[in-house]
């Protein structure tokens, strides 16, 4: 009898799981949800036969709270509870942090002005970004208590701001945090594909994402993503360091891991590994000829936590 039991209760669990699943968001209104992530990123290129290697570590720490709900959509308020960033590069070190206590870092009181003003999102159950607005906020009042920056700096440090906190940077950066969830339920095991487009800063990419339900636990979902990212539209040359920069030809691949709580499909915890290259192209002035081309590759690793 005890065998007939255990048994039973072994093809009872077995079909449960084989059932398929219906994987979506489901945020409650006026709940908070946060995600920290922490990130090493190595930029790898070749100037005028010079060998340059970029390394950076960043970290970060957000709010995403639910305003209202309205059919399958999500209004919801984004903060940034803290920003911090290091970058090595030809054996300096560049670095900064909101919650640094050294207030003479110019650059850590300007994150520090972009902590906690939020901006909007809206995000579909199936976890796509529709619209992101209001993130002209995040800029609002930056220098203010600086010491004084002449207006050419102001200029040039808020087109980078721009560029990395602008609506098309954020829409890219958040999207890769939300795994496009399938149309229909999905058995263990089972799969499906998504595309989501890259722009952040003078980068274009689309990416061709086939997910895999992994293993459910008691409290979650198991998911593994491996994409293909292809160019997308010719990005745009953007302003760096009096420079005008965009990235061609781009290339790559992303392996993702992620595990989502089974109630609210919000994100536990995650892992995001790229390795991408393609061509710089860099112009002296916007409507100038292409000055200088260079090979990059770009690799990545990024950690994300609920908490």
């Amino acid at each position: 009898m005890k065998k007939i039991l255990t048994l039973l209760l072994l093809a009872t669990t077995t079909v449960a799981f084989a059932q398929p699943k219906k994987l979506e968001l489901n945020l409650q209104k006026d709940s908070t949800y946060y995600l920290t992530t922490n990130g090493k990123l190595d930029i790898d290129q070749t100037i005028q036969g010079a060998h340059q290697l970029i390394k950076t570590t960043i970290k970060g720490r957000m709010s995403h709270k639910v305003t209202s709900i309205k059919d399958t959509l999500y209004n919801i308020e984004v903060a940034y509870k803290s920003i911090g960033m290091e970058m090595e590069i030809q054996g300096k070190t560049l670095s900064f942090d909101s919650e640094a206590a050294d207030s003479s870092n110019i650059f850590s009181r300007v994150m520090k002005s972009i902590v906690n003003k939020p901006f909007d999102l809206v995000l579909s159950k199936r976890g796509e970004i529709v619209t992101i607005k209001n993130t002209q906020n995040l800029f609002k009042n930056i220098f203010d208590g600086l010491p004084p920056i002449p207006e050419e700096k102001k200029t040039q440090l808020l087109a980078q701001l721009q560029q990395s906190f602008g609506d098309k940077a954020i829409r890219g950066n958040f999207q890769e945090s939300f795994i496009v969830f399938p149309k229909t339920p999905i058995a263990l095991k089972g799969s499906w594909t998504s595309r989501t487009f890259l722009e952040t800063g003078a980068i274009s990419a689309k990416t061709n994402t086939r997910y895999v339900l992994n293993n459910i636990t008691d409290d979650g979902y198991e998911i593994s993503g491996d994409a293909i990212v292809v160019p997308g539209a010719p990005a745009e040359f953007k302003n760096g360091n009096g420079y005008f920069m965009r990235m061609s030809n781009v290339s790559g691949t992303t392996k993702t891991i992620v595990k989502i709580d089974k109630q609210t499909g919000w994100i536990l915890e995650s892992q995001v590994v790229k390795a991408i290259k393609g061509t710089m192209q860099v112009k002296q002035t916007l409507a100038g000829p292409i000055a200088m081309t260079m090979p990059m590759t770009v690799n990545a690793i990024l950690h994300t936590n609920h908490d």
